[in-house]
């Protein structure tokens, strides 16, 4: 007899545990909040961190190329190019001239707001949702990390690697 198949809330990370912060705080309140997240060898968990607004409503999300863009613009802005772009190739290895700079840079950058470089929130899925389905939602959206929420309130977020973890379990191999 196999277990029965849990439901969404089963499988999240509660958001009391999951990174996250107001939308008025700064990229270097999110940079701590990330690294207060790490593993027993010192690893990162998260690569992103929900943003709340004051009235607790979920409004984005700031990920890591949003922290590198904050820090430094014109270095990671994506590949936008001005009228004359110059050379068409990429020379990476001149990024290392630029990294005095870059210290400058992202002392004074890091102290904006996160709203300025989060992006739009994650579609959220309701706590009492099948994984399939949650699973399904994340493939067509092409998403890792989908927010969870439960009578209209925000309650954590549940990854894929969960999911598959959760779905894989009931397969039998």
């Amino acid at each position: 007899m196999s277990n029965p198949m849990p439901v969404i809330k089963d499988l999240i990370i509660p958001l009391d545990v999951f990174p996250h912060l107001g939308s008025d705080q700064s990229v270097h309140e999110a940079v701590g909040q990330l690294f207060s997240h790490v593993n027993g060898g010192g690893k990162l968990l998260y690569d992103e961190l929900l943003v709340i607004n004051a009235q607790s409503q979920y409004v984005g999300r700031l990920t890591i190329r949003g922290i590198l863009t904050c820090y430094f613009p014109s270095l990671f802005d994506g590949g936008q190019k001005g009228i004359f772009s110059g050379k068409q190739e990429k020379f990476t290895d001149l990024a290392i001239l630029l990294e005095d700079s870059f210290q400058a840079e992202c002392k004074r950058q890091g102290a904006l707001p996160v709203s300025q470089f989060m992006v739009p929130p994650h579609k959220s899925i309701k706590a009492d949702m099948h994984p399939l389905h949650a699973a399904e939602i994340m493939m067509a959206e092409n998403e890792t990390c989908l927010p969870v929420v439960e009578d209209q309130a925000l309650i954590g977020v549940v990854r894929l690697i969960d999911l598959f973890r959760a779905l894989a379990g009931s397969c039998s191999l």
